[in-house]
């Protein structure tokens, strides 16, 4: 380019003076040419470097905005998947993300040989609480609940989970079986301070908790099932024991034989659970059928007195 630009300079002045001096011959001619030729060329090249820059600006808008879309894209698909670990009722992680993260933090126990523990916690009687007050009332029972959790629980470590139903789990990393014991007991302490009414408790005149705690120390290839199992039989034990309390377990590590004679137990503990539910509905039936028997009874006598 810039020879060419030499040249037009060249080609300008050997022209300029073929006009001076009048000769309208062929050199002049050919300088005339000449000279169209290299300003025909830079403009070209003009165009071309307008053109190039036109182009790059716009593959440089083309980047941003695709930049801006990806950007965006990637803020939806992490909103997306905090909904998905997040149980919707109570606004706390769900059993999906409870299951995850206890995975997580058992391995990292296992590498730094530190306590694990496990809180789970039921609502006592909550059947009772949706039959007197209705389901609304018994969501919005469970969401202060678990509001109140939160505001015990508050290292960023721990997790607060919907286990399932009424129940709540509570993962306490590097936290001995006195330092869940406290934290259980602050969680039932605080929801007794709620006083949400309950009449129809059998313990208590407002909403109480029993919650089970486990401790351990877990080994390699230590599965998270067996710490769920110790501390719901744990919250089994406080069952048994009238309710509105906390009962805890400890154990270094739990061998394979008595993970299963715990499963065993854990299944029988399930089968009277239900049988009792079960006897619990069949004699709700079976006072149905004789009101209804009553009605009959009574509309019955009413006929045969018209």
């Amino acid at each position: 380019m810039i020879v060419q630009l030499d040249n037009l300079c060249s080609y300008y002045q050997r022209f300029g003076a073929c006009l001076e001096s009048g000769d309208q011959d062929e050199s002049c001619l050919l300088w005339e040419q000449a000279l169209q030729d290299v300003l025909d060329w830079v403009q070209g090249k003009t165009l071309s470097i307008l053109d190039y820059q036109f182009l790059v600006a716009n593959q440089e808008l083309e980047r941003r905005q695709l930049q801006q879309k990806l950007e965006a894209a990637n803020e939806e698909l992490q909103r997306l998947n905090i909904i998905a670990t997040i149980d919707s009722l109570t606004q706390v992680a769900n059993r999906r993300r409870f299951e995850e993260y206890l995975d997580i933090e058992l391995r990292r126990m296992i590498r730094s040989q530190q306590p694990l523990s496990l809180i789970l916690v039921d609502v006592d009687f909550f059947k009772s609480y949706n039959d007197t007050y209705g389901h609304p009332m018994g969501d919005r029972c469970l969401r202060e609940i678990a509001r109140v959790i939160e505001d015990v629980v508050q290292r960023p470590t721990d997790l607060v989970a919907r286990y399932g139903g009424e129940e709540f789990a509570v993962i306490l990393s590097n936290t001995d079986i006195h330092g869940a014991a406290y934290i259980a007991e602050k969680i039932c302490f605080a929801v007794r301070k709620l006083a949400i009414p309950h009449e129809n408790s059998q313990v208590s005149s407002h909403v109480t908790l029993s919650a089970g705690s486990a401790t351990v120390i877990p080994i390699s290839n230590f599965n998270s099932q067996k710490i769920i199992v110790a501390a719901d039989k744990a919250l089994y034990q406080a069952k048994a024991a009238g309710r509105d309390r906390v009962c805890s377990q400890e154990q270094t590590f739990l061998s394979d034989k008595l993970f299963i004679r715990e499963e065993l137990w854990l299944s029988i503990h399930k089968f009277h659970q239900l049988k009792e539910k079960n006897q619990q509905l069949m004699k709700q039936a079976q006072e149905a059928m004789e009101k209804n028997q009553q009605i009959m009874h009574e509309s019955s006598k009413i006929m045969s007195m018209r």
